[in-house]
């Protein structure tokens, strides 16, 4: 199996998922890569917080934390996405007067985490996003219901797309598994790329939330394609051919240096 960084690293979480621990020799069997490879894999994993690095092998680090969590929606890159998040509360936001839906996902929970707490009107979808907010005291928020997807802790199903249909915001935020040039914006999850699909339409602008890492990439569902986006945050400069294409499509970019967000 060929895979990048990336791909790689999301593989072992599910690996870890289903086996609680894994072995280096064998990852480095599965994935056709050095078993240099794994070691620094794993510990970029262990880093995040994720897995507990061991002789030979990792075990899963923090059950409760990875068990909210879908493999493909990962911790990776937290720096990145906690900066992104940082700079869409403060500058995207208007304290005054929004009305917010905000889709599931590491990213948008790191934006949820820096919201202001102030009078407006916030639609979440995400357990651990609801859970983020439950001690504000002004923020008026709304749980989108509908069926409990376990593997995302966020609601989706007919229900959740009823109650969205009613409600109208100024801006969407959303996550992406991957940004292509063809495909548009993706996500491995078919049920939660309707939902995310049919969140954007309810809004104003929409805005997508994407570390570095998911330019290039491609998942199995796709969200949309560029008509509609209001703007992108990522942390980098993000390749020429994307920043030909947004410019085509008017979508603002805003790139973020995880490094020092202002």
């Amino acid at each position: 199996m060929k895979t990048n960084r990336i791909q790689r690293q999301t593989a072992i979480l599910e690996r870890l998922r289903e086996q609680k621990s894994v072995s280096v020799q064998g990852l480095a069997q599965e994935f056709k890569v050095s078993v240099m490879t794994i070691h620094r894999d794993l510990r970029q994993l262990d880093d995040e917080g994720y897995v507990s690095k061991q002789h030979g092998g990792a075990m899963i680090a923090n059950r409760f934390a990875f068990s909210h969590t879908n493999p493909d929606r990962s911790h990776l890159n937290m720096a990145a996405k906690k900066a992104i998040g940082a700079f869409a509360a403060k500058h995207l936001v208007n304290p005054e007067d929004d009305s917010l839906i905000i889709d599931s996902g590491s990213t948008t929970l790191a934006f949820v985490q820096e919201l202001p707490d102030v009078p407006i009107n916030v639609m979440l979808s995400s357990l651990p996003a609801l859970l983020a907010l439950s001690e504000r005291q002004h923020l008026r928020v709304h749980a989108l219901g509908g069926k409990l997807e376990h593997d995302l802790m966020a609601f989706e199903g007919t229900i959740a797309h009823d109650i969205l249909k009613s409600c109208h915001f100024s801006k969407a935020f959303i996550g992406t598994n991957g940004i292509d040039i063809h495909a548009g914006f993706t996500t491995a999850n078919t049920a939660n790329a309707q939902l995310t699909r049919l969140m954007a339409e309810q809004a104003k602008e929409v805005y997508v939330l994407a570390d570095f890492s998911k330019f290039h990439q491609r998942a199995f569902a796709s969200i949309m394609h560029f008509d509609h986006i209001t703007g992108v945050v990522t942390d980098q400069r993000v390749p020429d051919e994307f920043r030909q294409l947004f410019d085509r499509h008017r979508i603002q970019l805003f790139e973020v240096d995880h490094h020092h967000e202002n």
